[in-house]
């Protein structure tokens, strides 16, 4: 197993399905207190708060769908008619976690990147629903419902960036979506009280990535945040803290996300 591969697979598989269980029971709160489904996600421009449970609630059928499937499932078509959205939600995320418990963290399943396993989805769904959770909480803080809490766990935000580094931006310069970072891009992570938590480096990929007699990739500098700020900017949901404006548009341009 690479380096690559070990990163794609929660540390606990056990852990990382309950604390799935608990975020999207959260989420489905969330979805629970909205009071105008045409009101807009600041986060995802273009996007109503229908939009943003539809979208969860589907990316989890495609997820459990992923296990046990040797090739990219179909989006699950939408089985929610008459019934009110955020039930909804709460079966096709039930089901999900079902799925993943029954069948354990080393069954086959197509991912996107990495062993073909079951665990691979324990941790990408963990991330997709807690970012979303974030979005439905800005928008209902923006007047779509009643305003709900958002917090994650230091922990959950840096394997979130670990994510991020070791998986999706490999993914995004394999599939032409970006050419990549022109330089090395340090995430140093703190506390809330400021305290170094890790220190995280994501790697050149550009055409100017390399110096001209072959030496090491040049440095482009440092970002510096708590792993939760970090995690919200590399999905596009805020800036990067302690980086100058050329330094956060290089990072932005990168495209470590799709």
């Amino acid at each position: 197993m690479t380096q690559s591969d070990t990163a794609a697979l929660p540390p606990d598989f056990a852990s990382a399905v309950g604390r799935l269980d608990e975020l999207t029971a959260q989420f489905a709160a969330g979805a629970g207190r909205i009071g105008c489904w045409d009101a807009p996600v600041p986060t995802c421009p273009g996007w109503s708060v229908r939009d943003l449970v539809l979208h969860l609630g589907t990316i989890h059928g495609w997820a459990a769908a992923a296990i046990g499937a040797e090739h990219a499932p179909a989006d699950p078509p939408f089985d929610g008619e008459g019934i009110p959205l955020p039930k909804w939600y709460r079966s096709r995320s039930a089901s999900l976690v079902e799925a993943l418990r029954e069948a354990g963290p080393e069954a086959p399943a197509w991912t996107l990147w990495g062993d073909r396993v079951a665990a691979f989805w324990a941790r990408r769904q963990l991330h997709e629903t807690a970012v979303h959770a974030y979005d439905l909480s800005v928008a209902l803080a923006a007047g779509a419902g009643e305003p709900a809490p958002w917090s994650v766990p230091d922990a959950v935000a840096l394997d979130g960036l670990r994510e991020v580094i070791a998986g999706f931006y490999p993914r995004q310069v394999r599939l032409g979506r970006t050419a990549g970072l022109p330089g090395v891009v340090r995430f140093e992570v703190r506390t809330d009280r400021g305290e170094p938590l890790a220190s995280l480096e994501a790697p050149a990929w550009g055409a100017d990535s390399s110096t001209n007699d072959g030496g090491a990739a040049p440095e482009l500098g440092a970002v510096a945040g708590t792993a939760a700020e970090l995690y919200l900017a590399v999905w596009g949901r805020g800036p990067y803290p302690g980086a100058s404006e050329e330094l956060a548009a290089a990072i932005r341009a990168a495209c470590l996300t799709p």
